[in-house]
């Protein structure tokens, strides 16, 4: 179901993914995210659900349905009122708390979930958000589906098929989590939006994340550059080396169901 919906994304439709874990990663299936007057759907076993459609920009009442909360659960607020600004939207994290979440984080390699901004609120200079091998499994939705928007050349990058090169760095306690940069490349699409006419092509792509803090305006940092035939044509951060702060929104490493 996941891997359906990950790989359904498009370049004209705006979709919202939700996830519901605790600080630590431990979270559960069947957790019930309604958005109003969109629909419902529910977490996978990594908390996860599916990529919702929400049939366009603006602003969206998201809730879960605290019936479905795991026993010793708790969540507050339950209701997010989401803005979609862009054909890629970040990840939605609902935090969880109390007794289910006492369990140590897991140990392992990781996967990644995020979305946000770079530039100015308003009128950023780049929008993206996706989901990094979920699940620290190459086979979800062939590693996962990341999108960049470039706003001023109106682009929209695919990466559809992605590979986890390694999971690195030193643990941090907000999150919690024992590695904190992710690297990886794939293939993926790219293409013209917003009255660009450029065509759609393949091309590569190499990125990195790094999960600085909880809450990641102005502390997570990025790098993607994205390749055609003749060379680069998208491009955030100098190097991974030198990867871009984000502005707004938060890049989340997990570690849980890796090293199963």
């Amino acid at each position: 179901m996941l891997a359906a919906g990950l790989s359904s994304l498009t370049a004209s439709a705006c979709f919202l993914q939700v996830r519901v874990a605790c600080p630590n990663d431990t979270t559960a299936a069947g957790i019930e995210v309604c958005i109003a007057g969109v629909g419902c759907s529910t977490t996978d076993e990594l908390g996860l659900t599916v990529p919702i459609d929400v049939g366009g920009l603006g602003t969206f009442s998201v809730c879960i349905n605290p019936a479905t909360l795991p026993a010793g659960a708790k969540l507050s607020p339950l209701c997010k009122n989401v803005k979609v600004e862009s054909d890629a939207p970040p990840v939605v994290d609902f935090v969880l708390s109390g007794d289910f979440c006492k369990p140590p984080p897991p140990q392992g390699e990781c996967w990644m979930t995020g979305g946000g901004t770079l530039g100015k609120p308003k009128t950023p200079d780049f929008s993206f958000g996706g989901v990094v091998y979920p699940g620290c499994s190459p086979k979800a939705a062939d590693g996962g589906n990341w999108n960049v928007i470039d706003h001023a050349s109106g682009l929209h990058f695919q990466g559809q098929h992605i590979v986890v090169d390694q999971c690195s760095g030193a643990p941090t306690s907000s999150p919690r989590v024992n590695v904190r940069i992710i690297d990886f490349h794939g293939e993926g699409i790219i293409g013209g939006i917003g009255g660009n006419p450029e065509d759609t092509v393949p091309v590569t792509f190499v990125g990195r994340v790094i999960d600085n803090a909880e809450g990641g305006a102005g502390s997570d940092q990025l790098f993607i550059e994205v390749k055609d035939a003749a060379g680069t044509v998208l491009k955030i951060g100098t190097s991974a080396a030198a990867p871009a702060t984000i502005s707004t929104g938060n890049l989340q490493i997990h570690t849980s169901s890796c090293g199963k």
